[in-house]
């Protein structure tokens, strides 16, 4: 066999032709193929914007955990007012939510 008539042949290129168009479409539309790609990328996405809130909210909290460490008294008459204790003298008012009526 010679390699030029390998080259003109026109079955060995249809063969190649039909082969790489069929490639692709098993890329393109089969299970793990271009669609299931484009879904992963969205969910790596979400994943990355999730665990950047994560990671802001636990300096928050790290942050929080240094003060009370260290005894803010800021930190500490929030905290305290937040479960519903008040300052002598002080009048502590609570209102019902119209769901509790």
């Amino acid at each position: 066999m010679n390699a030029n008539w390998l080259l003109k042949s026109s079955t060995l290129w249809g063969v190649l032709g039909a082969s790489a168009f069929l490639s692709l479409m098993a890329i393109l539309f089969s299970q793990g193929g271009l669609p299931e790609l484009r879904k992963r990328e969205a969910e790596l996405q979400t994943a990355r914007t999730r665990l950047i809130e994560l990671n802001r909210r636990n300096r928050e909290l790290m942050d929080e955990v240094q003060r009370l460490a260290a005894k803010d008294p800021e930190l500490m008459e929030a905290l305290a007012r937040r479960q519903g204790y008040a300052r002598k003298g002080e009048t502590v008012y609570t209102f019902r939510s119209n769901r509790e009526r």
